[in-house]
């Protein structure tokens, strides 16, 4: 096996022809950018052990906001620390250059934090860093840095790493639209990375602050989740389903969760603390009635095998959506005394009910089959608990006098209504499917045409 193939095949990292060969192709859209968005850069090479210094000296930052964790596994880190051993070419880092003239890494931040991480013995989470799965240099395999030879070690701190350095005289968003075309990384960036470079705001910030959600983590439990930001996908997904109702989801499920992010991006801090609280309040009681059974599925035996059994390791995310939502208007003291019940009734929809199963299999994320499958379940909570005890059916007055000042039309019939009295005020979208009691989702109309348009459902 050529030097080459060792970092090709373990590595699939952009070069820096690739970029500058996609840079040419942009070229007509960068022509009509105007003077905010220039870029302004330098070349410089740095050792490894520069790049180690700056970092104990806090001038590098290897994980700034926008990127993701460390997830290179032992033998992937080895073989790259094994390129530089066998002095294969090492991809272009590139870093911003901040106000106070600190670096920050838009792209590279896997491969410096391996070179250091190695030096220092040990990885981000704590584990001792040594050599494993070589396929060249055998004989270095279960080595740490200070084990090597001492030339080895001062070859590896003297290799030097061609850099790109973004001026802070730059337009401050241009190391974001760099980083998204650099998007060809080792391991590449799944949705949720994305979104966390793209739309940085106080809702990624919410989002940030909500993943070390103890209770989360505790249901979920699934690290890589964690680390590749999904489990802010799922809060994200959380927060686009109940805010703007299963009624009004249009699929992709991608798409709908976007717009909720792009929609609320720099949220106030009300807004904030408000989403906050209804997420700890929610997973809290996911966590007392199903415990460490949430958002998994039971499959009930068949005549193979009698036995019933939970599907412990997969994480459903269609029972996610209906268990976190489905909570959401409700009151502690409403589900805690009806937890069994609760518990014992979704068993029976995942085993009985095939309409059910079918919803949460196939397609879930399907207009039809998504809404099917939340109406069966927010009228199956509504036997159980009946209505929500925080949720408001009946608009007030204010609302019906602001509508009846600003057009006294029946919405229904569409002629005038001539007196307050004989106003009501409607749900466009009906309370019963998930329609709230707001200004937005009110119309007016007559008490007849009301009531007729109820009689006639």
């Amino acid at each position: 096996m050529s030097k080459r193939d060792v970092i090709d095949e373990e590595l699939d990292i952009q070069t820096e022809d690739d970029y500058y060969n996609e840079a040419e192709n942009n070229e007509a859209d960068d022509r009509e950018r105007d003077d905010e968005t220039k870029l302004l850069w330098q070349a410089k090479d740095f050792s490894i052990r520069e790049f180690q210094a700056m970092k104990q000296d806090g001038e590098l930052d290897l994980q700034p906001e926008y990127q993701r964790k460390f997830v290179i596994d032992q033998k992937r880190a080895s073989k790259l620390i094994e390129s530089v051993m066998l002095d294969v070419p090492i991809p272009v880092i590139y870093l911003a250059e901040e106000n106070d003239s600190t670096y920050s890494v838009i792209d590279g931040q896997q491969r410096l934090t391996t070179f250091i991480s190695f030096l220092e013995g040990k990885f981000p989470n704590g584990d001792d860093f040594s050599l494993s799965g070589l396929r060249v240099l055998k004989a270095y395999n279960r080595k740490t840095f200070s084990s090597l030879p001492k030339e080895l070690q001062m070859k590896i701190k003297k290799t030097t790493i061609h850099t790109i350095i973004i001026k802070k005289e730059s337009h401050q968003d241009i190391k974001f639209e760099i980083f998204e075309r650099l998007n060809t990384g080792s391991i590449k960036l799944n949705e949720d990375e994305i979104r966390n470079t793209i739309f940085r705001g106080q809702y990624i910030k919410l989002l940030s602050e909500l993943e070390n959600n103890i209770t989360l983590d505790s249901l979920v439990r699934k690290e890589n989740f964690k680390n590749r930001m999904i489990y802010r996908g799922m809060i994200l997904r959380f927060f686009a389903l109940s805010e703007k109702t299963y009624i009004n989801y249009k699929p992709s499920m991608k798409q709908f969760c976007n717009k909720e992010l792009r929609d609320n991006r720099f949220m106030p801090e009300e807004k904030y603390e408000e989403y906050k609280k209804k997420f700890i309040n929610t997973i809290d009681l996911v966590n007392t009635v199903f415990g460490d059974k949430a958002f998994r599925r039971f499959i009930p035996g068949d005549s193979e095998d009698v036995n019933g059994k939970w599907s412990t390791s997969r994480i459903n995310m269609a029972l996610f959506d209906i268990q976190m939502c489905g909570f959401v208007n409700y009151e502690k003291h409403q589900i805690v005394t009806k937890a069994d019940q609760i518990r014992e009734n979704l068993i029976r929809l995942m085993t009985n009910n095939e309409e059910f199963i079918s919803s949460i299999e196939i397609k879930t994320s399907d207009k039809n089959v998504l809404v099917k499958r939340f109406k069966i379940w927010f009228e199956t909570l509504e036997r159980i608990l009946g209505a929500p005890v925080n949720e408001i059916r009946t608009f007030t007055f204010n609302i019906k006098k602001q509508l009846f000042q600003n057009d006294p039309t029946c919405k229904i019939c569409n002629q005038q209504i001539q007196t307050i009295d004989d106003a009501e005020v409607d749900h466009i979208i009906p309370y019963s499917e998930g329609g709230k009691t707001e200004l937005k989702n009110a119309q007016l109309s007559h008490r007849y045409c009301n009531r007729r348009k109820s009689n006639n459902r």
